[in-house]
């Protein structure tokens, strides 16, 4: 073997060592890092930082900031980061906002996440004195009838969206859509006003509303959502269900991102503060 294209085991490390020194860097900046200033932080050759940080950027693990010349962390990071939150963690920061709403509406709040193909409930909060759960967790919701999951589907990728609607759909209730042009038109309605329903397309008599969590980019993993008897939650008007439960996913979404960026990025918190701790304000 001609010696000039051995290459050391120790060679690759060293320049993964040098991505992940680049990714620490600006992880630790809460707004972001100009290249000159990642070269500096860093101690690496301005040229050797600008391929680094190109890199990174092609793959969607560093982006530049509303400040163009500004880099943070990426979209594709933060969302690999979150979607490794363990199912404790995400219980934990999540029942303070779904203990507010179910108090608030007297209904039955939840968070649901994608896990490979399907999206089960993860944390339930019922309002006091509430016996009958409609949300159990480890139930998979299917995509076309529950609202939790077409919040979730209707911001996945293409392919994830085209392999659903090639498969045959169970009619769960007189309701339920079940044909590929009605089931595409929900998700495009869904993208569109930002929120799911489900009005007794899964089980009759209920009524649920959903809002996508987002923590990432444009792909979405979790989802918040309120769920009751179909004439007892109409008594609440839909504008303002939906607009506490997007303003609860926000909150969600600040407490994830926050609690991925300091278990698993030292420093990283890029949208700062506390949802979790927040969540008394504008419920």
């Amino acid at each position: 073997m001609d010696q000039k294209t051995v290459r050391s085991p120790h060679g690759g490390r060293a320049i993964l060592s040098r991505y992940a020194l680049v990714l620490d860097t600006v992880a630790q900046a809460s707004d972001g890092l100009a290249l000159t200033e990642i070269a500096h932080r860093t101690n690496l050759p301005q040229a050797t930082a600008y391929r680094l940080v190109h890199a990174l950027v092609h793959v969607g693990f560093l982006s530049q900031s509303d400040r163009r010349k500004y880099y943070v962390l990426g979209s594709r990071l933060l969302r690999l980061i979150s979607a490794g939150v363990p199912h404790r963690t995400i219980r934990q920061l999540a029942q303070p906002i779904l203990e507010r709403l179910a108090a608030d509406y007297r209904e039955t709040a939840f968070i649901a996440k994608l896990e490979g193909d399907e999206v089960e409930p993860v944390a339930v909060a019922l309002p006091q004195g509430e016996k009958q759960a409609f949300v159990h967790p480890g139930r998979s919701m299917p995509f076309h009838a529950a609202a939790s999951a077409k919040a979730i589907l209707a911001f996945a990728d293409n392919q994830l969206i085209g392999s659903f609607l090639a498969k045959p759909h169970a009619q769960f209730t007189a309701r339920t859509k079940i044909s590929q042009d009605d089931i595409a038109a929900e998700l495009a309605k869904v993208r569109e006003q930002g929120f799911a329903t489900c009005d007794q397309e899964l089980d009759p008599g209920v009524l649920s509303y959903a809002c996508p969590v987002r923590v990432g980019g444009s792909d979405v993993l979790y989802s918040l959502g309120l769920v009751g008897l179909a004439d007892r939650l109409r008594g609440s008007p839909s504008a303002k269900v939906v607009a506490a439960l997007k303003m609860a996913a926000e909150m969600l979404s600040t407490a994830i991102r926050d609690d991925a960026g300091s278990s698993l990025l030292p420093g990283l918190a890029p949208y700062g503060g506390d949802a979790a701790g927040r969540i008394g304000v504008g419920l």
